[in-house]
């Protein structure tokens, strides 16, 4: 394993670099179902792995000053609590007698379903529908941090949704440019998974070898699939990626 966790991290940098899928979704299967891990601990170490990988993006567009903080402030509002919530449900339920494993291989399992309908809805929009975001504004002010709150709570539970979820709503419901509406998603999941992943930490639930070696793959795997991502044809490889979320999402249920 202590080869194989990093070339397995280049691969899965490598597909967020190429189609910026969250890195999640990609994470929690491979732990699980290729390595074998305790949900419980796949779902720890996938969000201290993500807190590091989206603290560093979130810097870089701090400096860009490629974030809206309104934003940032009326959905971390909902999703911290929930986030929070949810990892301490993980660290108590076993103490009143749950199958916490259990539990969460099903959880991310939904979650999964979840982010595999929404890109391939992303793919199935028209450049007309993806453009016309003033239809979601239904979705601003209180709305955006109830929807926060629940995506909150998927990401405490799974480890998924910082990214994968919570993006297509608020690139469709906030007029922002492209730049400015990564750099805001990016920075509230940083906020996000950084105090879920502290939870999970303090119950034990993190392998931190786990968590260096797949950064020592995966960092270069984001530059070099960020690198080629002009040149490839990306809806095809989200296409392909989606499809495997959702055969994965499907196994774990």
């Amino acid at each position: 394993m202590a080869h194989t966790v990093p070339i397995a991290g280049f691969v899965l940098g490598l597909c967020v670099g190429l189609t910026s899928m969250g890195g999640a979704a990609l994470m929690a299967p491979f732990l699980i179902l290729v390595l074998g891990v305790r949900p419980v601990t796949a779902v720890g170490t996938d969000l201290a792995y993500g807190a590091i990988t989206k603290l560093i993006g979130a810097a870089v567009h701090w400096h860009e000053d490629t974030i809206d903080f309104d934003v940032v402030k009326r959905l971390a509002v909902g999703s911290v609590p929930g986030g929070v919530l949810a990892a301490l449900a993980v660290r108590f339920l076993p103490l009143r007698g749950y199958p916490i494993d259990t539990i969460l291989r099903q959880a991310i399992g939904i979650v999964l379903l979840l982010v595999a309908t929404v890109v391939f809805g992303q793919l199935a929009m028209s450049d007309r529908v993806r453009n016309r975001r003033h239809r979601a504004r239904w979705l601003q002010g209180g709305r955006i941090t109830a929807f926060g709150a629940l995506a909150g709570v998927a990401v405490g539970l799974s480890s998924i949704g910082s990214g994968s979820l919570i993006a297509p709503v608020l690139m469709f419901a906030y007029p922002l440019a492209p730049s400015r509406a990564v750099g805001t998603d990016l920075f509230h999941a940083a906020i996000l998974v950084t105090a879920t992943a502290a939870v999970h930490a303090a119950s034990g639930s993190v392998d931190w070898t786990l968590v260096s070696a797949l950064l020592v793959g995966s960092l270069p795997g984001v530059v070099i699939g960020s690198w080629l991502s002009p040149r490839l044809p990306i809806p095809v490889l989200r296409f392909g990626l989606a499809s495997v979320l959702l055969t994965s999402g499907l196994k774990l249920i």
